[in-house]
């Protein structure tokens, strides 16, 4: 039986109102916990089956939501919206290849925990199809929690750092990063997120309650790109760079102010030295990374993290060209790695590194064909007009694009929920900008 309207609009604002809620979790447990980023991902899930039966009760009801087979016909119909969303149904290409490499994997038991990982391309796509709509007050809300919740945790390692500054500096020395919650790099690439997300908060004037917010939005995020130098991650510096190099060109091909962008590059570059020379963890991770290519050029690079790298993608490039069409098997990468660094590279065998770029690693597993397909799956949202002129989203691909090169991003947990659920977000928030606007 259908409820009465004013019935049923309660629920579904209740329904987008708990989505809310656990998008924020998500945005703040993906930097913290692993448990909590779990919980939070379950609640959408929750959220999606919950705004799904409120579309079949309104559709269809005959069967009663206590009755088994109506949550069958409630998950027949999510899927039939899955599948009717392009870019939606694509992602299970990315679970669908390492899936189907198993067949050439004599290693099960990591093929299974590759196959594990890529779970979430089935099911956040399911999650983000079938959530109720919100408004473009709610979907910029989330992001305005994540810019503040980095400010607070970049306080917290800020502290930590002054108080053991120099048993820090003497860890960079010897390339290891500043203490952060959870893993540096992927840290690092959030918080790029964050400050991308806060400047264009900020140049569409959102504040929540007051006036006076935006203010204190553009300090915090000038204390954020600081930050972000100051922690010295690599990947979260070339990621930063590699946006703003993208916002200028956008905006010079755009504007056609040719000088504005000569003038721009001139700042980016000038800050750059001014930070080599006044943040001292930033210079010296150059330090250390200058004596790490100099031993790696000189053969004595094991124990040296990019050493450790180079090398891994030298084993990737070898691992692809001995299956070049289908790859060795996502499952057989660690063995055949192993193999490869005994024979070539005895010295590294006792810190084996997989390929440090997400196109190799896709190649060497995989071969030519996943890559090609995975492909397919990354630049497909790009051809999506409403997509594509959305800027957050555009900005949160370079970020991604860019990890892909020195990460092999969505084999981790992390790293695939950060990709999914940010892709998703500014995906689904692109439509809502676009009606509020139409």
């Amino acid at each position: 039986m259908k409820q009465a309207p004013h019935t049923e609009l309660r629920w579904v604002r209740q329904c987008s109102q708990t989505t809310v809620f656990f998008a924020m979790l998500i945005v703040v447990s993906m930097m913290l916990s692993p448990f909590l980023l779990s919980i939070g991902i379950w609640g959408l899930l929750f959220c999606a089956l919950w705004h799904s039966a409120l579309l079949y009760r309104n559709t269809v009801g005959a069967i009663p939501l206590s009755n088994p087979m109506a949550w069958f016909y409630i998950l027949k119909q999510g899927f039939e919206r899955l599948f009717r969303h392009r870019a939606g149904v694509l992602m299970l290409i990315l679970l669908v290849v390492p899936f189907v490499s198993g067949l050439w994997s004599a290693d099960t038991h990591y093929w299974l925990d590759r196959v594990r990982v890529r779970v979430p391309f089935l099911v956040l796509p399911f999650v983000f199809v079938n959530l109720p709509p919100l408004s473009r007050t709610q979907f910029r809300l989330v992001l305005y929690v994540l810019v503040w919740a980095l400010v607070l945790m970049c306080i917290g390692i800020g502290l930590n750092y002054f108080l053991n500054e120099d048993t820090i500096l003497q860890g960079l020395r010897e390339g290891r990063p500043i203490p952060v919650p959870r893993q540096h790099i992927r840290f690092s690439l959030i918080l790029c997120t964050g400050i991308v997300a806060g400047a264009w908060l900020w140049l569409k004037r959102f504040v929540w309650r007051f006036s006076w917010e935006r203010n204190v939005l553009g300090g915090a995020l000038i204390f954020l790109f600081f930050f972000q130098h100051f922690l010295a991650v690599r990947s979260g510096l070339a990621a930063l760079y590699a946006v703003l190099l993208f916002t200028l060109a956008r905006y010079v091909w755009n504007s056609r102010q040719w000088m504005v962008g000569i003038g721009a590059l001139v700042i980016f570059g000038a800050m750059l030295v001014a930070a080599l020379q006044f943040i001292p963890s930033l210079s010296r991770r150059v330090d250390y990374m200058v004596h790490d290519w100099h031993m790696f050029r000189n053969h004595a690079g094991q124990n040296y993290s990019d050493s450790e790298r180079w090398i891994s993608l030298e084993t990737g490039v070898e691992l692809w060209q001995s299956a070049p069409l289908f790859g060795v098997g996502a499952g057989d990468l660690p063995v055949e790695t192993e193999k490869i660094l005994a024979e070539d590279y005895p010295q590294y065998v006792e810190t084996p590194k997989l390929p440090h770029n997400q196109f190799i690693y896709l190649l060497a597993g995989t071969g030519i064909v996943g890559l090609f397909l995975s492909m397919i799956v990354f630049l497909y949202p790009l051809l999506v007009p409403v997509y594509r002129r959305f800027y957050p989203f555009l900005a949160h691909q370079v970020v991604i694009f860019t990890s892909f090169l020195v990460e092999y991003t969505i084999e981790t947990s992390i790293g695939v929920a950060f990709y999914l659920f940010y892709t998703f977000w500014y995906m689904n928030m692109a439509v809502a900008e676009k009606q509020a606007t139409s």
